[in-house]
């Protein structure tokens, strides 16, 4: 018999933080797009020599116009520092839940530490959510392994939780954040050249950037609810993301004619992307582009995204070769841009909560000095 379900002729993603969709293209319909994703030999973007680090910069480059995802390949990971974070963070989500409900996002304003499954939902078609679990940590001025600047005069306010039975967690992530970190600060300078611009340019606004490790953790589908997002189609609202996949693949990026591009496991390998934020700034010159991750393979699956963007208290415009004569273009002040974001997508922290009634309050407050200064106009 034939069957009543039709193909999909749409497909539906978040990006920029509102829902979208994009038409299936075929045949003759199909516009000239990507149909994989580009890898670049990253082995020498520490070296001394400028001109090896232009090469890899104009690879960059293109892969950035336009495709907006690459394979940075033989990083300066260790294989056993990968190894053993990915141990830990599977010992960590294997733990009873009431363990790792301890150290619960809720518990921080800062959303940093345990989210459950199905916590987030970024496939509104989605019945339950997102299929994943995650423990995030990030930029700490208070944890001594990241060794804030002292000189800039900012009080840094505690962010990170720790589990307290946990401690090769705490360890093997502070290892692998130490290497991801040195590995982003250099593929700042890189994205730099590859705009032609100083290569230190970036680094007025990265003294102590924001950043997270996001461990996460996919378990298989569950076959009474059919293939469920593990993350919903979407694009990250940082400066760029480092991806650390283990061996299950699950990741797919959306090209122009809607078609889901597999981004496979390679070794030593990140898979980085553009995020809304560098897009923003260089006048959508490279390109923040759609993904999800949909874990079919009956395995377990286990990824690190390091997210990396400008310090919290930065202000940042359109770079000026990417503005159009005549318009105006506003700062953006990275904390404010970054807070905003965060709390659409977390609307029931209790931080955001707390946030969505004291604007209530303004906005209730004013509405009556408005009111109240109608009635003395009017007694004049």
């Amino acid at each position: 018999m034939p069957s009543n379900t039709e193909e999909p002729k749409v497909v539906h993603f978040h990006a920029g933080g509102v829902p979208g969709s994009r038409p299936i293209l075929t045949g003759e319909h199909a516009k000239p797009t990507f149909t994989e994703i580009p890898a670049i030999d990253t082995s020498k973007i520490f070296s001394k020599s400028l001109e090896e680090r232009k090469e890899i910069a104009a690879q960059v480059g293109k892969a950035c116009r336009e495709v907006g995802f690459f394979y940075a390949l033989n990083h300066n990971v260790p294989d056993e520092v990968v190894s053993q974070t990915f141990k830990a963070v599977a010992g960590f989500f294997a733990q009873p839940l009431e363990v790792k409900m301890e150290t619960h996002i809720n518990n921080t304003e800062h959303f940093r530490g345990y989210e459950a499954l199905f916590e987030t939902k970024l496939d509104t078609a989605s019945r339950r959510g997102d299929l994943k679990e995650a423990f995030s940590m990030g930029e700490d001025g208070t944890d001594p392994e990241q060794h804030a600047p002292s000189d800039t005069g900012v009080v840094y306010p505690k962010k990170n939780q720790w589990p307290s039975n946990n401690l090769e967690l705490r360890s093997s992530l502070y290892a692998y954040y130490s290497y991801a970190l040195a590995f982003s600060r250099q593929l700042l300078h890189i994205f730099a050249l590859a705009l032609d611009m100083p290569e230190d340019f970036f680094d007025q606004f990265c003294r102590f950037p924001m950043t997270a490790i996001r461990a996460l953790h996919y378990p298989p589908q569950e076959v009474e609810h059919g293939a469920e997002p593990g993350l919903g189609a979407h694009t990250d609202y940082c400066m760029f993301t480092l991806v650390c996949q283990d061996k299950v693949p699950a990741l797919q990026v959306l090209n122009d004619n809607g078609i889901w591009v597999d981004a496979l496991p390679r070794p030593k390998s990140f898979v980085v992307n553009i995020g809304d934020f560098l897009m923003q700034v260089t006048g959508g010159t490279f390109q923040s582009t759609v993904h999800r991750v949909v874990n079919l393979t009956g395995e377990r699956r286990y990824s690190m995204p390091f997210f990396f963007s400008p310090d919290e208290d930065a202000h940042i415009s359109v770079l000026p070769q990417f503005r159009n004569e005549g318009e105006t273009y506003d700062e953006i002040s990275v904390g404010e841009y970054f807070r905003r974001r965060l709390f659409a997508a977390r609307h029931k922290h209790p931080a955001v909560l707390k946030w969505k009634e004291e604007l209530k309050r303004t906005k209730e407050e004013a509405a009556a000095i408005t009111q109240a200064a109608q009635v003395v106009e009017q007694a004049a």
